[in-house]
């Protein structure tokens, strides 16, 4: 119980984390800079990162953005870069995946209480 105390806590909008020197992707990214520089799709795969329900309307609304974008007409989102397209259809995947994991999760832990 000690050890998780001397763990630093940085809460965010679609997950906390509980950084971790030694295993944090971010501390990877500070060598030019020298200190750890958060980059979203990291954070989405760090092993220092937890989410729970509480993130949940906001990774909700974070993919509702990316599909708004991807849902446009095609002539104007033919404007767009190729590769814009592709990571924002990559990103909408990930938080559904990320959203599917915290519904499942909760439905189990409610499943146990009940």
């Amino acid at each position: 119980m000690l050890q998780h105390l001397t763990k630093t806590l940085h809460p965010g909008v679609l997950n906390d984390c509980f950084y971790q020197a030694a295993t944090a992707i971010c501390r990877k990214r500070a060598k030019a800079l020298g200190r750890p520089l958060p980059l979203h799709n990291m954070c989405l795969h760090c092993p220092n990162v937890h989410r729970s329900a509480v993130h949940l309307p906001r990774l909700t609304t974070a993919r509702d953005q990316a599909l708004s974008v991807l849902g446009m007409p095609k002539k104007e989102r033919e404007t767009l870069p190729r590769l814009q397209v592709t990571a924002l259809t990559d990103y909408a995947t990930e938080l559904d995946e990320l959203i599917e994991s915290i519904t499942t999760d909760g439905t189990k832990e409610g499943a146990r209480s009940a």
